[in-house]
């Protein structure tokens, strides 16, 4: 099977999240804070995880999409949940986003930065960036 190269987007907006503006390096930044609990994501090596479905159909829909991306809960946090806990988490599983199948195109570079240390909202400290 040949190479297949997908893109897509999240809209990370769906996820339990408080946009803000905080103090950077430049002036004021705005930022989004999601919060790992709320949103049942997992902390694992100093990274925070989130974990997804990704549904892939070889043909495109009507918008030109081969699929979404929807979240869902880690299965040790799941397992751990109650039914009151799942029904819960699955109201938590909303789809993010689309993706497209760009087969034989070009990859965008897609790495991040991460700042380092963990900011307080309340903290009058300014960003790390």
């Amino acid at each position: 099977m040949s190479e297949r190269k997908l893109s897509g987007s999240i809209a990370l907006t769906k996820l339990q999240h408080v946009i803000m503006e905080k103090k950077g390096k430049s002036g004021m930044i705005k930022g989004l804070f999601i919060p790992i609990d709320a949103n049942l994501l997992t902390e694992k090596d100093g990274a925070v995880y989130m974990s997804v479905n990704v549904n892939f159909k070889p043909e495109q829909d009507q918008y030109g999409q081969n699929g979404f991306i929807s979240k869902t809960t880690d299965s040790k946090i799941w397992k751990g949940l109650d039914e009151a806990g799942k029904k819960s988490a699955q109201d938590l599983s909303p789809i993010l986003g689309n993706i497209k199948d760009w087969s034989g195109a070009t990859a965008n570079d897609t790495a991040g930065a991460a700042a380092t240390g963990v900011v307080n909202a309340d903290d009058d400290l300014d960003l790390p960036f």
